[in-house]
């Protein structure tokens, strides 16, 4: 993927909250969900949530709702913005909230930065410099004092890393170019005192390269450079976590020689990167030989969340699922095309996602134990043309369609959305539990899994409504 933000278990949502009905439900009536959008704060145990509207006079209102961990309503807050305005970029810190809006038809950039109590308490406006507005892209940084933010070249050969103070002053800044294609950050793992980023040249070709690099949060000083392609192995990120020591644990696909496959996903590989630029340990695991995934035979696995557990152990998540092969694409697009004496024709590309597959890996990378959650209750996902394997995967779960929604506090579990039901599953005993039923109507989904409780939330059109709920699990 090629976005700065992935976080475990938030998910870029739409919901707005109004008045609360009791501690554990709040629903808000006559809305325009288009104009509505949330973040948590877990350091606080404060949601957020906020909702643009044009008001008369030329103006935009800024609505920021606040929320407790049950759900009680502690402020709102109005601000009044000049013009007509679009959010092109959110992010987080420990205790703060960075936003930054476009006046449509301007170059011009507004930037706030707001308290856990939805009040301003800093405000900056200034030029884009000639960015592609909609291209902005934050990162939620919880462990962190300030702002970490990406910003990509209109061609994207370039993209500028900036860690800003929550009074918007800037820390530092990092350049990454690439001489030929683009450039993208793949991973940014950090904690209070790290940052670790994981950069791909060439980025979306067949001979992308990536390298991690190991830097000091506060300062910008590189600590580490080094390149991911391992024993003539070409090695493309998937995953990546926060490991011992400020080190990188990270997951991904391995390819012999030095391009990827076209129609595979490849092997799965494991490493961790000290600061240091020394590899504690690197894994290759061919999981096409583990006779425990063999429901996985035949089928690509999307690596989706690594996660370390209070032991010093790892869990690796992921899902497999079919795509249409290229071939199939093509055969399809002939008999189409025949069918409709060669005039005209449409023809799409389908993921479908299949089982839920777990991995524990302990100190040392060795694969401690392998699970594989038969889970048919999957949707799909089209596109227009044909579109690689991994590269259909990352669109798909950009789109939410697959089902991992994160890990529970504790790590021991997975919270999943399928299409019939919100469930936990046990990644010691491989038990799953159904925490609720999906509503017919509607969209209904998880926000946050927080300790013994998740929040989920429900959008109706018919008529605009949005509920906000705690569930136990």
């Amino acid at each position: 993927m090629s976005y700065l933000i992935r976080a475990s278990v938030l998910l870029g949502t739409v919901l707005g909250l109004a008045h609360a009905t009791h501690a554990q439900q709040v629903t808000v009536d006559s809305i325009k969900l288009a104009r509505l959008g949330g973040l948590y704060l877990p350091a606080s145990h404060r949601a957020l949530m906020f909702s643009l509207q044009p008001e008369t006079g030329n103006t935009t209102r800024l609505r920021h709702y606040v929320f407790d961990a049950s759900l009680r309503r502690r402020a709102r807050q109005d601000v009044y913005l000049p013009g007509r305005v679009t959010m092109v970029n959110a992010a987080t810190s420990r205790h703060h909230l960075l936003y930054q809006f476009r006046r449509r038809g301007t170059d011009s950039l507004l930037t706030l930065v707001v308290d856990t109590t939805g009040r301003v308490v800093h405000k900056q406006a200034e030029r884009q410099r000639g960015l592609p507005w909609q291209e902005l892209r934050g990162a939620l940084a919880p462990l962190s004092a300030g702002f970490l933010t990406e910003e990509p070249s209109r061609r994207h050969d370039k993209t500028m890393v900036r860690y800003l103070t929550p009074d918007l002053k800037q820390q530092w800044e990092h350049r990454f170019t690439s001489t030929q294609g683009k450039v993208a950050i793949e991973q940014a793992v950090l904690d209070s005192t790290h940052l670790w980023l994981v950069v791909s040249t060439n980025a979306q070709s067949r001979r992308a390269t990536a390298k991690a690099y190991c830097l000091e949060l506060a300062t910008g000083r590189v600590l580490c450079r080094m390149p991911l392609d391992y024993n003539n192995e070409r090695r493309v990120p998937g995953v990546g976590a926060m490991g011992p020591g400020h080190s990188l644990l990270l997951a991904g696909y391995t390819f012999a020689g030095n391009r990827p496959s076209r129609t595979s996903t490849g092997q799965l590989f494991y490493t961790r990167i000290n600061p240091d630029s020394t590899r504690q340990f690197d894994r290759r695991i061919a999981l096409s030989q583990e006779a425990r995934l063999l429901s996985a035979q035949g089928r690509k696995v999307f690596w989706e969340a690594l996660q370390p557990d209070a032991a010093g152990n790892v869990r690796l998540v992921g899902e497999t699922y079919t795509s249409t092969s290229f071939g199939g694409h093509m055969a399809i697009a002939m008999v189409t095309a025949f069918a409709t004496l060669g005039i005209a024709y449409l023809n799409t590309t389908t993921l479908r996602p299949r089982d839920v597959v777990t991995l524990k890996m302990m100190a040392d990378g060795q694969v401690a134990e392998v699970r594989s959650l038969p889970l048919p209750e999957a949707g799909s996902y089209t596109v227009g043309g044909y579109l690689q394997a991994r590269r259909m995967a990352e669109a798909a779960a950009r789109a939410g369609v697959f089902r991992l929604r994160g890990f529970t506090p504790d790590s021991n579990r997975i919270v999943l959305r399928s299409a019939r039901r919100v469930l936990t599953y046990d990644l010691r005993t491989g038990q799953p539990v159904t925490v609720r039923e999906v509503p017919a109507n509607g969209y209904f989904d998880v926000w946050f899994a927080e300790q013994n409780q998740m929040l989920l939330y429900h959008e109706q059109r018919m008529p605009q409504r949005v509920t906000l709920q705690q569930a136990a699990y």
